[in-house]
């Protein structure tokens, strides 16, 4: 892939006029317990979307998004712009990213990242390869408790449910958190294993009140990871919506740090 097609029009606007009321926000922090690890997070809405927008924040328009519906395009212009912000700050300009045969991001060299959204909000970590960590994220509207139990046996087993009886919210909070934080935890580590993850192949072990921390265990052996390898994941709940995210050492990165801390 030449890197022309990873670059859109210098000098693009990466917020809309102030009176847009579909997307003028992103906001760029350092990630808790992670100051070398970029959290973006952006809101728009969808009903003010209009396929003009492309033009004015300076992206192409993809060939595979003409079939695709509003709130497909809404999310697709907006994760790009916040992708193209973000990269600035690690000095990667006008990157335009793309997905692989896969469909996983496909990032710059050197930067390490993960992206999600739902029909209202983007959010996005990145990180120098130089860090050495895999980051994963996950964002997700909050299941209806309808909706909670008709998925919970496809989500988690009963040492899991028993767990989560006990987190001190809601069950339908605590059962899209559960299944936010194995698709964070997968995201982390697809990019370097390539191997895709059943939602029993991780499970929740241990969790601190209010799911601020949770303890997951590899149940499937992954490369270089045996069976029983911990990882730490983390919950940020929100009325409607909530995000987690894991952040692992890289494998290869000699750093020693340990995945479970």
């Amino acid at each position: 892939m030449g890197a022309d097609r990873n670059r859109s029009q210098p000098g693009e606007p990466d917020t809309a006029p102030a009176t847009d009321l579909f997307f003028n926000t992103i906001r760029h922090s350092p990630l808790a317990g992670h100051p070398d690890v970029l959290l973006v997070q952006a809101r728009y809405d969808a009903a003010f979307y209009r396929d003009s927008l492309f033009a004015d924040y300076r992206l192409p328009f993809p060939e595979h998004l003409n079939r695709a519906v509003t709130k497909r395009r809404a999310e697709y212009l907006v994760s790009r712009v916040c992708v193209r912000a973000a990269l600035r700050q690690f000095g990667v300009a006008d990157f335009l990213l793309v997905n692989d045969a896969d469909r996983a991001p496909v990032w710059p060299e050197g930067i390490a990242g993960s992206l999600s959204h739902t029909r209202a909000c983007i959010t996005l970590l990145l990180t120098s390869t130089a860090a050495g960590k895999l980051p994963g994220v996950d964002c997700e509207e909050i299941m209806r408790p309808e909706a909670a139990e008709e998925m919970r046996d496809m989500i988690i087993n009963e040492r899991e449910y028993s767990l989560l009886q006990r987190s001190g919210v809601p069950f339908a909070t605590s059962l899209t958190a559960a299944f936010s934080l194995k698709e964070s935890l997968y995201k982390a580590l697809f990019p370097f294993f390539r191997q895709f993850m059943h939602f029993n192949d991780a499970e929740i072990i241990d969790c601190h009140a209010g799911l601020t921390h949770v303890t997951l265990r590899l149940n499937r052996a992954l490369s270089c990871l045996p069976v029983g390898t911990l990882f730490t994941g983390c919950v940020v709940l929100d009325k409607e919506w909530l995000t987690s995210w894991v952040i692992l050492p890289h494998p290869s990165s000699g750093t020693g740090v340990p995945l479970h801390q």
